[in-house]
């Protein structure tokens, strides 16, 4: 079996050299802590759907959440994506919610009637954090009135989560 020669002439070793480099660097510098699809489903009082993201060196840990927007009624209005430190844990590093304003992390019933696709914010959203970056892709949902008594609620929610280190 004969090996194979590469001749490299000039500064193409020295260019190999930190391509490889900073590829390296922005490979480690972007680890996946958490990826995972999630189903948020109303039956029987739905829960909220929650785990805790923790960094490769073990320092900062995050609550990930969805957590479920109840109309008077007894009924999901909206989820709400929450990101939150353990000292705070239900403060939303991803902003504060408010009533009837439009915002990236709150996925409503309006959204999902009139199509996600067609939402200002769609079906894939990124958040950029100090810490890190979350991305949520709404995969579907099943709207309903059981359980329900303002209209249309949400019955179903599936969604992939990803959560990565800067």
């Amino acid at each position: 079996m004969r090996g194979t020669r590469v001749h490299v002439q000039g500064s193409q070793p020295i260019s190999l050299c930190i391509f490889l480099v900073l590829g390296c660097v922005q490979a480690e510098g972007s680890d996946v802590l958490f990826r995972g699809r999630v189903t948020l489903q109303a039956r029987n009082r739905p829960q909220v759907w929650e785990t805790v993201v923790v960094s490769p060196n073990g320092k900062e840990r995050f609550r990930l959440a969805l957590v479920p927007l109840w109309c008077v009624e007894g009924g999901i209005l909206a989820i709400e994506i929450l990101v939150a430190n353990p000292e705070h844990p239900d403060q939303n590093l991803l902003g504060v919610r408010e009533n009837d304003v439009p915002q990236p992390f709150v996925i409503t019933v309006e959204e999902l009637e009139s199509g996600i696709n067609k939402s200002r914010f769609g079906a894939n959203r990124a958040f950029k954090l100090r810490q890190g970056k979350l991305k949520i892709k709404i995969l579907g949902s099943q709207l309903g009135n059981e359980g329900c008594e303002c209209g249309n609620c949400i019955q179903e929610l599936t969604a992939e989560l990803s959560f990565q280190s800067k």
